[in-house]
């Protein structure tokens, strides 16, 4: 079987770096803008780091294709710990997701896994996740398959973090399934879509 390529936006310390490079991926780039997350993920990862705004990225494909795209675009917009000013967000926190669908569009990856806070489903009633997904699905044709994990139930951590994910695969963009908390329901984890 082929090995299979990541590329990380908004890749923090690299924690889907970390997990995906365990799964037998090669993670070929990062893109990563607070410097102190840079000086930690080049502690662990020797592939490019790309430090810099996103938005400055003016040629996602210049970066290299790769199969499968992460990204854990910023949460602050969307939180209940914050003003959930969402797409309207003053610092334009709000609109980094539409960075992330340039980066699908341009690259064409044969996947995508999106990460954010659980209250994306429910903000602004509903209206946000809409947007979102039919961007991917309608604009892209992706499939949009979400679901609700939560760290203290598989990532052996003693804290209880719900976060949101949300997979999808090229060319499905007629696959949309609703949000299924129950993560072994999930449409994706009885798929036989191969990646490779």
């Amino acid at each position: 079987m082929t090995q299979l390529s990541v590329g990380s936006l908004f890749s923090g310390i690299g924690g889907f770096c970390m997990a995906f490079s365990n799964e037998g991926y090669t993670v070929k780039w990062a893109n990563e803008f607070d410097p102190k997350a840079c000086q930690t993920y080049r502690y662990n990862f020797q592939h490019p780091l790309y430090e810099q705004n996103i938005r400055e990225i003016q040629h996602p494909e210049q970066l290299g294709y790769v199969d499968v795209i992460t990204s854990g675009f910023p949460c602050q917009a969307f939180s209940l710990a914050g003003y959930r000013q969402g797409f309207c967000d003053q610092k334009g926190r709000g609109n980094l997701f539409f960075e992330t669908a340039r980066f699908i569009e341009a690259i064409q990856p044969k996947a995508y896994l999106l990460e954010n806070v659980k209250n994306l489903v429910s903000h602004d009633q509903g209206r946000t996740f809409t947007v979102i997904r039919d961007t991917l699905t309608k604009e892209l044709n992706y499939s949009f398959i979400p679901f609700i994990l939560n760290s203290k139930d598989y990532g052996n951590v003693p804290q209880t973090r719900a976060r949101i994910y949300i997979v999808g695969f090229k060319d499905e963009g007629h696959i949309s399934t609703s949000l299924n908390e129950n993560v072994k329901d999930n449409i994706f984890f009885k798929s036989t879509i191969p990646l490779s």
